[in-house]
């Protein structure tokens, strides 16, 4: 079963006994490729451009528009820093299915992502509210 890193990192329990040998469970694993995703998506949405110093491109840098000021200019950049940022991270392994960034109640920023895995194709549903 294939093991991928969690995001953000998680220390799992302590020292367990495996054989004749301690080694440490769960170490900054899940087993479950879908958590990864939905993780390593949020880490793109809320990463600001160029806060990671050998990939000045990754992130749409949600968190700096949540302070600003909501027009439907504003809504369209958001949506294709967004878009662009998911397509350069998950080129081979999620189809971006449909994404919606629209003006919630009270200066608030509805972001919706339909997504699906290329391994097993099933849709799954991300929404974040700023």
């Amino acid at each position: 079963m294939p093991r991928h890193i969690a995001d953000p990192f998680a220390l799992g329990p302590s020292l367990v006994r495996a054989g004749t040998r301690l080694r440490r469970e769960g170490l900054a694993e899940t087993p479950d490729p879908h958590i990864h995703i939905r993780d390593r998506i949020m880490a793109v949405l809320f990463t600001r451009p160029a806060e990671r110093v050998m990939r000045p491109r990754f992130g749409a840098g949600l968190d700096a528009q949540v302070l600003q000021n909501i027009s439907p200019l504003a809504l369209s950049a958001i949506e294709y820093r967004i878009r662009e940022s998911l397509d350069a991270v998950f080129a081979g392994e999620v189809t971006l299915e449909d994404l919606t960034v629209e003006e919630g109640g009270e200066g608030t920023i509805l972001v919706a992502i339909d997504y699906a895995l290329h391994a097993d194709r099933s849709p799954h549903r991300l929404e974040v509210v700023l």
